[in-house]
C-alpha cells in the first residue's frame, strides 16, 4: 500500500504509537514513546496527539508526506509508517566540530506498541 493509505488506515485507529529516536546512525540515544491519535489537519500536514491525561498536552506537526516516508505492515508490527529526519548538527551542538556527525530523528508510528515496552 502507499504511505497515504497507510496514514489513512492509522488515522482510523482508536490508539496509534509514535515512537522518536534520535541517532548518530552508529547507535540510537534514547527512544521516547507516546500513546495517542492522528489525524490530518486542514492544510494537509500530519499531527499527532498523545494522551497524556486530564489537563496535558503534547503534540508533534509531522508535516505533509515526503521521500523519507515509508510504510510497510506485518503481523508481528501491524501498520507502521516510518519518517526520517535529518537534524542539523550545529542546533544540537552550537560549536564548530569536523568529527560531528549528522543526527537523524526517526518517527515511527504503529498501531502495535515496541517490543521492548511491553511486559
Amino acid at each position: 500500500m502507499a504511505v497515504s493509505d497507510d496514514l489513512n488506515r492509522l488515522a482510523a485507529q482508536d490508539v496509534v504509537y509514535l515512537t522518536r529516536t534520535l541517532s548518530t546512525g552508529q547507535s540510537p540515544a534514547s527512544t521516547d514513546v507516546f500513546r495517542g491519535r492522528l489525524r490530518q489537519a486542514l492544510n494537509g500536514d500530519w499531527v499527532f496527539n498523545a494522551s497524556t491525561g486530564q489537563n496535558g498536552v503534547v503534540g508533534f506537526v509531522l508535516g505533509s508526506v515526503g521521500p523519507s516516508w515509508t510504510s510497510s505492515e506485518s503481523p508481528a508490527t501491524g501498520i507502521q509508517v516510518t519518517i526520517t529526519f535529518q537534524v542539523v548538527p550545529s542546533v544540537i551542538q552550537p560549536l564548530p566540530n569536523p568529527n560531528t556527525q549528522p543526527v537523524n530523528e526517526i518517527i515511527v508510528l504503529a498501531t502495535v506498541i515496541p517490543s521492548d515496552f511491553t511486559d
